[in-house]
């Protein structure tokens, strides 16, 4: 049996480790230094305490002698789970990832931001955590929900202690998993406005919602899912989306599905979500392209059909009841890429333009438009350059939250004064 004394130093070996990564991102000492990892404060504090869980059930088992034995399995049970989290932040430690993976997660910020802020205006919501973008084996990307069981993406080892198992039974944030190749291809970023769609939909219980506005169009139930995550990504990041969505789905193309097969997938053909694409940016005044990028513009030619566009109306039309009644298009980022922008890159000039998606969209066009050109011009590494450029200093939820605050106090102050300037006049 392993003695107590060692046993302490176990557990005190990983909460010094969690204490020192939390450091990384928020110094208690100096509360407004910048530190390397301040934009993921809300995610590793949501990981340390879900950890310190575990540690706690250990330090009592430890104190009560009830299961010593097994403590050093449920130490490591606790370090495997860390392991997940922590590859993912070591990650951005290192400069041959930082900026890309930074990039992305500003762009899953940005496309983010503006539903959690509306939601939060309705006071029915909590502070949540933002989506984390990481690099898969995966060939495609992928949305793993808040509060879904992630014990399946863990390294290899499996869990061994019934602590361990509940610590993987409710992922503490949203993630968002991209092929590794991504990061060596730019345009393929537009994918994450995507996933960050399904993340919407789960985190602010969108799904009935969608499921009744939807019930008087043809779009069978089981892809509007999909749908949602490409108009959210069609408003985000202007006509590139759909075109990297075909390019996407393109290299992953598999023999033609048997008609059940389409009805059953949860993915809609190609053509159907590149059409109910169109019709969303029609509807929400993005202007359409005298030529569509190659991939799409035989599909796009007509422009969209009208069950396309019933199926897009219903979505963009009306304002949402857990966003305190605003529409999709007023939520989302929009500074559309038009080719000009794209052309701007292509020039070796910056795009100009002032969102992180529309800087990404245009990288995108710039791919579509001419590959060599891109390559030569390195457009894709001032991309990332231009958008980290966009990004504002300081914590996301913090600073988002703490402005929250002053503006509700400011409000009641001013409440108060007109109040007893009221009085004063009766």
């Amino acid at each position: 049996m392993t003695p107590p004394a060692e046993l302490e130093s176990l557990l005190d070996g990983l909460g010094d480790e969690l204490a020192a990564w939390r450091r990384l991102a928020f110094d208690e000492k100096a509360p407004l230094k910048k530190t390397p990892l301040e934009k993921h404060r809300s995610q590793l504090r949501a990981v340390e305490a879900m950890l310190n869980e575990g540690i706690t059930t250990a330090r009592a088992e430890l104190a009560t002698g009830s299961d010593a034995a097994g403590l050093p399995v449920l130490v490591l049970d606790l370090h495997h789970v860390w392991d997940y989290f922590r590859s993912k932040f070591a990650l951005r430690r290192l400069d041959e990832y930082r900026g890309y993976l930074d990039a992305a997660d500003e762009l899953a910020w940005a496309c983010y931001e503006g539903p959690l802020n509306a939601a939060l205006a309705t006071g029915d919501t909590r502070p949540k955590e933002p989506p984390l973008v990481s690099f898969s084996r995966d060939p495609a990307p992928r949305a793993h929900r808040r509060g879904g069981q992630y014990r399946d993406l863990l390294p290899r080892g499996g869990m061994h202690t019934r602590a361990g198992v509940q610590l993987v039974r409710s992922l503490p944030f949203p993630v968002i998993d991209v092929p590794w190749y991504y990061g060596s291809h730019v345009p393929a970023v537009l994918t994450v406005a995507h996933e960050v769609g399904h993340h919407i939909e789960d985190d602010f219980a969108l799904t009935e919602t969608l499921a009744t506005r939807l019930a008087g169009t043809s779009l069978p139930e089981a892809w509007i899912g999909e749908v949602f995550a490409d108009v959210c990504a069609s408003l985000a990041c202007g006509v590139a989306y759909p075109a990297v969505l075909a390019d996407v789905v393109g290299t992953l193309m598999e023999p033609e599905p048997t008609v059940d097969a389409v009805e059953l997938s949860p993915h809609p053909p190609l053509d159907t979500r590149l059409l109910v694409c169109c019709a969303a940016l029609d509807l929400a005044g993005h202007e359409r392209p005298k030529t569509w990028p190659a991939p799409i513009a035989e599909t796009l030619s007509d422009g969209p059909d009208p069950i396309s566009t019933k199926v897009a109306a219903a979505l963009l039309d009306d304002g949402y009841p857990q966003f305190a009644r605003r529409r999709l298009p007023d939520l989302l980022p929009s500074a559309p890429a038009t080719q000009v922008h794209a052309d701007r890159l292509l020039a070796g000039i910056p795009s100009g333009l002032s969102v992180v998606p529309g800087v990404f969209a245009a990288a995108a066009l710039a791919f579509l438009t001419c590959p060599a050109e891109y390559r030569s011009r390195r457009v894709g590494t001032r991309a990332v350059t231009e958008a980290l450029a966009l990004r504002p200093e300081g914590p996301r939820a913090e600073k988002r939250t703490a402005a929250a605050t002053t503006g509700t106090q400011l409000l009641r102050a001013l409440r108060a004064a007109d109040s007893e300037q009221s009085a004063a006049t009766e």
